[in-house]
């Protein structure tokens, strides 16, 4: 690590300038202007100098507090989705999108190029989907706009469109992948061999290379990761070698040490404090994204640019057997025990007394699974439960889901046709369980029930005892 942040040592007066625009932008914003420090750098000291900003701060300036381009050149709006508190608002210019989009176009031309066809199963809530529709629209692809938090393209139809329309790449969140085989599967299908699909771009939760070789085993596919917030945008994505690289021209990025204002060093869990550069809209100067990283060494792929582990948020870290873990790492220890009994579907759950991994392999011999659980996790009590086919990802409910219709103001209850009373029912019809779904159905909630009675019970049986 240089002596400031993780731009690039050899061009460090472009880095400067960079961030003395992004100051002078930042001041159109209320967010900014409010502040007493000194936006006008004349050295990287004067930078350095400058406070963080908190998530706090851009909720406190309200929704359009980090504006700082009249709405005239807005032309999206995003906000968080406030799962680990209140939701953060930020505002894009038709610029802000086009530079990220053309970034990930250029670092991966053999993913996007003409003619590639990508399911773009990002919800479109969120900047993600709108930067892969871009893409297309540049010329690097065809882009399917197929949410997966929409109700018109389910789980199953996008199965169905990745087959009847020869998609090569998906782009969305990490365990789409492994849900999509799995209903390919439950039809006699062999992902690998029967569908088109040979890259998987992915982003939005951790995604660690034991889960990255799984897709990549079941589907005989490449993952690459994407990283970025919805303040920030684009962050870095993935290599050849699985690691991910910051994108320095489009974000400058410090790793303060965890208690302290200095830079983190190699290897170190730090803070990512991120300066957005290529944000005219709501630009951010020293966000801390409440990030935990890891910065690993230089990268065998060749890329220069900085390579970084993404941990969890700061909070949610989990305390087990007198050590802490991160998102990323419980979910690492979970893939990998998963994978060591030949199995890409698991659920992980965290007892006060141990970590619970349920894992779709009824008959598997469990004891690989224990020593890889042990491996990344050490002294941790851990349980692992063997369990059926879909009582951790039940493909039969997936493969049902309500027909929705365009919203209608009229029912004509002349005829044999639907008769409805309000515009919610015209839109939505929830299909009818046969007695043998249902059956199937009741018997999984049943067991379900059961073993979360007997954890319970467990948790009450340890309060008594004081443990």
């Amino acid at each position: 690590m240089t002596e400031t942040g993780l731009e690039n040592p050899h061009d460090f007066g472009r880095a400067f300038r960079a961030l003395q625009l992004t100051c002078e932008r930042a001041l159109g914003s209320p967010l900014y202007r409010e502040q007493p420090s000194n936006l006008r750098l004349a050295s990287m000291e004067d930078f350095q100098k400058l406070p963080l900003t908190k998530r706090q701060d851009l909720q406190r300036v309200g929704i359009h507090g980090t504006r700082a381009v009249p709405l005239e050149e807005v032309c999206h709006y995003g906000e968080t989705s406030g799962t680990t508190g209140a939701s953060n608002s930020t505002w894009l210019t038709a610029g802000d999108f086009a530079r990220n989009a053309q970034a990930i176009a250029v670092r991966h031309p053999d993913i996007f190029a003409p003619g590639r066809i990508i399911m773009n199963r990002f919800p479109f809530m969120s900047a993600p989907a709108h930067l892969i529709q871009l893409i297309a629209q540049q010329g690097a692809g065809v882009s399917i706009p197929a949410g997966n938090i929409n109700w018109d393209v389910p789980f199953p139809r996008a199965l169905d469109l990745a087959r009847r329309t020869g998609a090569q790449v998906l782009a969305g969140f990490p365990f789409e992948p492994i849900i999509l085989a799995k209903l390919a599967q439950a039809r006699g299908l062999d992902p690998a061999k029967d569908l088109a699909l040979d890259t998987f771009f992915l982003g939005g939760s951790p995604l660690p290379p034991v889960l990255q070789r799984r897709i990549e085993k079941i589907w005989n596919a490449r993952v690459i990761e994407l990283y970025g917030s919805t303040e920030t945008m684009l962050l870095g994505t993935g290599c050849c070698e699985r690691s991910l690289h910051l994108e320095i021209d489009h974000a400058y990025c410090e790793i303060l040490r965890l208690d302290s204002e200095e830079y983190a060093d190699v290897g170190e869990v730090g803070r990512l404090i991120v300066t957005t550069l290529g944000i005219e809209g709501s630009p951010l100067i020293r966000f801390d994204t409440g990030d935990r990283v890891r910065r690993l060494p230089p990268c065998a792929c060749g890329d220069p640019r900085p390579a970084i582990v993404v941990l969890g948020r700061d909070g949610d870290e989990v305390k087990l057997g007198g050590s802490q873990f991160y998102s990323y790492e419980i979910i690492e220890a979970a893939a990998a025990a998963a994978d060591a009994i030949d199995s890409s579907v698991f659920f992980t759950v965290v007892l006060p007394d141990r970590l619970l991994v349920r894992i779709e392999a009824e008959f598997a011999d469990p004891a690989p699974a224990y020593t890889a659980l042990r491996h990344h996790l050490r002294d941790v009590k851990v349980e692992i439960e063997c369990v059926a086919p879909d009582m951790v990802l039940d493909t039969e409910t997936l493969s049902r889901s309500p027909s929705v219709y365009k919203p209608v103001l009229i029912s004509d209850w002349r005829g044999p046709e639907r008769h409805i009373l309000s515009i919610d029912q015209g839109m939505i019809e929830w299909p009818a369980l046969g007695f043998a779904e249902a059956g199937r159905w009741l018997n999984r909630i049943w067991k379900k029930a059961l073993t979360r009675r007997r954890l319970k019970q467990k948790i009450r049986v340890a309060k008594r005892r004081g443990e």
